[in-house]
């Protein structure tokens, strides 16, 4: 009986040890199964990770051309603006010296105008005194005649001065027609 109570516990022994070997072989099989199906899931996770990422690089890369362009049309758009500004106001301060210019003349023209015509009123008066004088001095008709004559050219001066006016007048209408078509 004593050797049964040595053979049981090592037969025991044994075959706990077979099926803890099963066992351990079959867990670590579960194991390497398992560690191997977490590697392909990882490698599964990480591939669609990369695939992620490189699809919203490429959207992104997209979308960054995408505002390069836009930004880059509207620089051109505001420069373009800013130069028609630029040539606006270029033309409009042309429009206003030129202004100016023709209300300087049409001032200037105006002030001949009126001496002019405060000498054409004093010629006319002289004009007048020496009609009368033709009437009573027949003799001096001579002098007359040459005064006669040299009041025709002021007249004649007159006239080309009121057609001067005129014509400022008409610039001075046009000019300010063209400011405001400029405006």
């Amino acid at each position: 009986m004593k050797k049964l109570y040595f053979i049981v516990p090592i037969v025991l022994l044994g075959i706990f040890i077979f099926f803890y070997f099963n066992a351990r072989n079959g867990i670590q099989e579960a194991e390497r199964i398992r560690v191997e199906k977490q590697r392909i899931e990882k490698e599964e996770r990480d591939r669609k990770e990369v695939e992620a990422r490189k699809k919203a690089w490429d959207i992104a890369n997209e979308e960054a051309n995408r505002q390069i362009a836009a930004f880059n049309a509207r620089k051109a758009h505001e420069a373009e603006q800013a130069q028609q500004t630029e040539a606006a106001a270029a033309e409009r301060n042309i429009a206003v010296r030129e202004r100016d210019t023709l209300s300087k003349q049409v001032l200037n023209l105006k002030e001949n105008l009126s001496n002019i015509q405060e000498q054409k009123a004093k010629i006319e008066e002289q004009l007048k005194i020496q009609k009368t004088q033709v009437d009573y001095l027949k003799a001096a008709a001579k002098e007359v005649v040459q005064t006669r004559s040299s009041f025709q050219t002021a007249l004649d001066k007159l006239q080309a001065a009121e057609d001067a006016f005129v014509r400022a007048q008409q610039a001075a209408t046009a000019a300010a027609a063209a400011q405001r078509k400029a405006n």
